[in-house]
């Protein structure tokens, strides 16, 4: 998956709360790539630190206002509709 320009905006615009969950979403999606590849090492080093980012990106959706998490549902939002 390519991350457009747009999306960085997105991430630099949003709140602190919000743009550490959009890098950790990021790095969950790294993961299911490097996996869906097979690539040796760094498939079995995604396998090994996927459940870590997605219990992160978890406690980070729970720890949000509501205001935050409409936030964070429309930049997904964003960031799926260009991966589309």
């Amino acid at each position: 998956m390519i991350f457009t320009r747009s999306d960085e905006d997105t991430a630099s615009q949003a709140s602190p709360r919000v743009a550490r969950a959009l890098e950790t979403y990021r790095s969950v999606i790294a993961c299911h790539e490097h996996i869906a590849r097979g690539n040796g090492v760094h498939s079995l080093t995604a396998a090994l630190m996927l459940p870590c980012y997605q219990a992160e990106f978890r406690n980070f959706a729970l720890a949000m206002t509501p205001e935050e998490e409409r936030e964070l549902r429309y930049a997904l939002d964003s960031i799926c509709e260009t991966a589309a």
